[in-house]
């Protein structure tokens, strides 16, 4: 009986040594499913690199929005000079170069020191623009600033990774919100600067000091993405060997060239000038040779044919609505200040307070742009971009009907307008990450940058070009009527219209025959020639908006994507492990 209860003892002792190993053997497979498991939730190491991320982004936007409302006045100070305008032409051509050459050499050779590399020379470009005393010394530094904030917009690409597919819409969305307040009162304060302080402009170049040496802080300290897959066995100087330099070479110079020639016309040069004409047929020729050269014969393209191929109703037809937003940008954002100067006042400070609206609306849109994305049956890229599109072309055509008259209906559609291009932009941005592989995002991403510019420039080309026609021919008709009856005479009627066109009355008010009485008229009477400038300007760009919604109707859902995917672990995210290891 009792060898009878020993072996019964001793079956019972093997079952429960097998149960137990059978257990530990499925916890131990399920810890290795855990690990090889990416992290979806937000960990104390993602919460870190974000914020890191988001000052890098916030840096960069910050330089380019307060900076671009103060060139009159930091020409004024370090000049005069005819060439100002390439302290913003300087800096739109070298980040629009950076954009597509930071994002693909950072998908191939890893993130973070591109944006510590391109952090020191935004910063290296802030102190030589902060001591210049002269115009051209501020455009080498803002040449500098363009080349860095290149690599400091790789946030809109990194910040996407360590999170799910599904989340991408939510980051976008925190780094509009963290732009905010320069989005917003970049050009009141720009504006603050340069008249309430005696450091002038020289403030702006001081916060970018401050917010570039955070940037590089928080950068090294706190974003730890992955090193770059290996590939093969080559070392990564064998894979910046066998770059598709070729390609690059044209990439960089065809957009250097384009966008030289563009902001040459009509400034530098006439724009049948051979210094307009020859850089702009060149720079196209090597876009186009580019395009041959990817598609033919590059053996490891830059431009990575898996983001072409089969999708030519996702990522090709979205850089086409990316062109298109750029040129519709451009009416909503840059003619501005020239809008307000032309029909409203010439005061700093309310030009400042009057840019407001329209940069409230684009942080708004920018924010339910990438929010919404996905979120409901009707909230896919191409419903939210139609609605953009449409929202655009609602606005361009009540602005088509302003008057000097309608100041608060001019605001309220700068609200309209930059409402409708800050979802386009930020949904563009969502679409294309959810269209394109994990190791093509940083390319995919910042190449919708240079697209933007280049439909900017274009525009401003066609732009600036209606409203010179239109003033010169409307101008002198109109002001000539109402000032030759005030005793202005006949031959001073150029000089005088001229000035009044460059918004300079205190010169007006010198030409000879002209009372005070004639140049208050005049000064009233040149906003209707500006009207309808502007008028004429934004048919065109109602024409634009239209395409832009036409466009957007054929583009692909891509919210299938929108998993629980996560592209990278960040290097320092050990809350797995930790876990793992004190489990019990």
């Amino acid at each position: 009986m009792s060898q009878e209860l020993e072996k019964v003892a001793t079956v019972e002792k093997s079952v429960e040594a097998q149960h137990v190993e059978n257990t530990s053997t499925k916890e131990a497979k399920s810890s290795e499913d855990a690990l090889a498991q990416p992290e979806t939730r937000m960990t104390k190491a993602k919460w870190l690199a974000a914020i890191a991320l988001c000052i890098s982004y916030t840096t960069a936007f910050q330089q380019n929005a307060c900076t671009a409302a103060i060139v009159k006045h930091i020409d004024v100070e370090l000049g005069p000079t005819t060439y100002y305008n390439w302290m913003l032409s300087g800096y739109s051509i070298s980040v629009s170069v950076m954009y597509p050459l930071s994002g693909g050499l950072s998908d191939i050779f890893g993130r973070r020191w591109f944006f510590i590399i391109g952090t020191i020379a935004s910063l290296i470009g802030t102190i030589v623009a902060l001591a210049a005393q002269n115009v051209p010394t501020v455009i080498a530094g803002m040449v500098l600033k363009g080349i860095g904030a290149g690599s400091q917009q790789l946030a809109l690409a990194a910040i996407s990774e360590f999170v799910p597919n599904k989340q991408r819409g939510i980051v976008q969305a925190a780094l509009d919100v963290v732009t905010f307040p320069w989005a917003i009162f970049g050009g009141l304060i720009g504006n603050a600067m340069v008249k309430y302080h005696e450091l002038s402009f020289r403030i702006n170049f001081i916060i970018g000091v401050i917010l570039n040496i955070i940037t590089m802080i928080t950068i090294y300290f706190w974003y730890f993405p992955p090193s770059a897959p290996q590939v093969g066995n080559m070392t990564k100087m064998q894979r910046l060997a066998k770059l598709d330099w070729v390609g690059v070479f044209l990439m960089a110079v065809g957009i250097v060239l384009l966008l030289m020639g563009l902001a040459f016309g009509g400034t530098q040069f006439p724009w049948g000038a051979g210094g307009t004409i020859a850089p702009i047929t060149i720079g196209a020729i090597s876009l186009v040779c580019l395009g041959i050269w990817e598609w033919k014969f590059a053996k490891q393209p830059f431009f990575a044919h898996e983001l072409f191929i089969g999708k030519a109703r996702t990522f090709p037809l979205m850089l086409v609505v990316t062109f298109v937003a750029g040129m519709s940008l451009f009416t909503a954002m840059a003619f501005w200040t020239q809008q307000c100067h032309g029909m409203y006042t010439d005061d700093p400070i309310r030009i400042g307070i009057s840019s407001l609206p329209g940069g409230l609306g684009g942080t708004v849109g920018g924010f339910f742009g990438a929010f919404l994305v996905g979120r409901a049956k009707f909230f896919k890229v191409h419903h939210l971009l139609i609605c953009a599109n449409t929202i655009k072309l609602i606005a361009d055509a009540a602005f088509t009907t302003l008057t000097p008259e309608t100041f608060p209906l001019a605001l309220g559609m700068g609200f309209l307008a930059m409402f409708g291009m800050g979802m386009s932009l930020t949904a563009l941005i969502v679409g294309v990450q959810l269209t394109c592989e994990d190791k093509d995002i940083g390319l995919a991403t910042l190449v919708l940058g240079s697209v933007r510019a280049i439909g900017g420039s274009v525009a401003i080309t066609i732009y600036t070009s209606i409203l010179q026609n239109i003033i010169e021919k409307d101008a002198g008709p109109r002001v000539g009527k109402a000032v030759l009856p005030l005793g202005v005479p006949l031959e001073s009627l150029p000089r005088f219209i001229t000035f009044l066109v460059g918004n300079r009355e205190d010169l007006a008010a010198q030409v000879e025959g002209v009372s005070a009485k004639a140049l208050e008229v005049g000064s009233e009477t040149i906003k209707w020639s500006w009207a309808e400038g502007f008028k004429n300007m934004y048919y065109v760009a109602c024409a634009f908006s239209a395409l832009g919604i036409i466009c957007s109707c054929f583009i692909k859902d891509v919210t299938q994507n929108m998993t629980d995917n996560v592209a990278v672990t960040l290097t320092n995210d050990k809350k797995k492990v930790k876990e793992l290891e004190e489990d019990p």
